[in-house]
């Protein structure tokens, strides 16, 4: 016999060995998987997330969207609504009765969530799995660590970074040394002081600039530092006859432009910011990145 029939011979008899140990391997028996919620994303119309036992968060569906209204009224970013919904599909391995919530760190739950009138809470991790204890109904899971790190920290977390919505269309901006308009079919630019003049590019650039411009971080108004010093105001005509107030706010690293009475602010790295702030700082042919 070759070398290599051999080896042949080897291979074959490996393979069909096993296949057999394969097949009359002893079966490991079916682990069940518990649902932990039975509602249907679909169906949700409200969110409650109480962090560290004092600072609620509620949120409202409207027209297919989410809105922050507590502590304040903003849009939130669907996408990070989506991640927290997706506790309504977790099964779990390990169901247990809802007693003796000190043992599971449920006692005083550091986070808190109510999906329209269902309660989750999240308590301490297993040694074993790492897996977090939440209860709900009247059991408790054991689900992966995951889910409660999708629930925000402040009410900010959610707020949608894009500054301007799809459905907040501008027709005029005032600023402080300039207003730009759309005037038959074209943005026409007034400035208070003579400089370079701007060209129809790098105006339909700034314009959509601030259409799809994302802010770096969402900062509630009692959060905003002492360093940051107030520059300016402007005024955002819409569409729809419907304003858009914001007052400047800079320090040495960031511009942040707040909404008038909403009670938060957009903040920009400098660069990003001033572009926003003066279309000067825009070249057709470098913008900076929207987010």
């Amino acid at each position: 016999m070759t070398h290599h029939a051999r080896l042949n011979l080897i291979m074959f008899a490996t393979i069909a060995g096993l296949a057999v140990f394969l097949y009359f391997r002893p079966q490991s028996p079916d682990i069940h998987k518990y649902s932990i919620s039975t509602s249907a994303i679909e169906a949700v119309q409200s969110l409650r997330i109480i962090v560290r036992q004092q600072q609620e968060i509620a949120l409202k569906q409207s027209d297919n969207h989410w809105y922050l209204v507590k502590p304040v009224q903003a849009r939130a970013d669907e996408k990070k609504i989506a991640e927290i919904l997706e506790i309504l599909t977790v099964s779990s391995n390990q169901r247990l009765p809802l007693t003796d919530l000190g043992r599971f760190g449920l006692d005083q739950p550091n986070v808190q969530l109510y999906v329209d009138d269902e309660y989750f809470g999240f308590g301490g991790f297993a040694p074993t799995t790492n897996q977090q204890y939440v209860a709900t109904g009247d059991q408790v899971y054991l689900i992966s660590p995951r889910y409660v790190l999708a629930l925000p920290s402040s009410a900010g977390d959610l707020i949608s970074p894009q500054l301007l919505e799809s459905n907040e269309i501008p027709v005029k901006f005032e600023l402080n040394h300039l207003t730009v308009e759309f005037q038959n079919e074209n943005w026409c630019i007034t400035m208070q002081h003579s400089g370079d003049a701007l060209d129809e590019d790098t105006i339909k650039h700034w314009i959509q600039l601030w259409r799809t411009v994302h802010a770096r971080a969402l900062i509630l108004e009692h959060a905003f530092g002492p360093d940051f010093v107030e520059s300016g105001f402007i005024r955002i005509s819409l569409q729809d006859g419907k304003e858009i107030n914001l007052r400047i706010l800079q320090n040495e690293f960031s511009v942040l432009l707040l909404r008038v009475n909403d009670g938060f602010g957009y903040q920009f790295p400098v660069d990003a910011g001033q572009q926003l702030l003066d279309p000067h700082r825009i070249k057709t042919n470098q913008i900076l990145p929207a987010n």
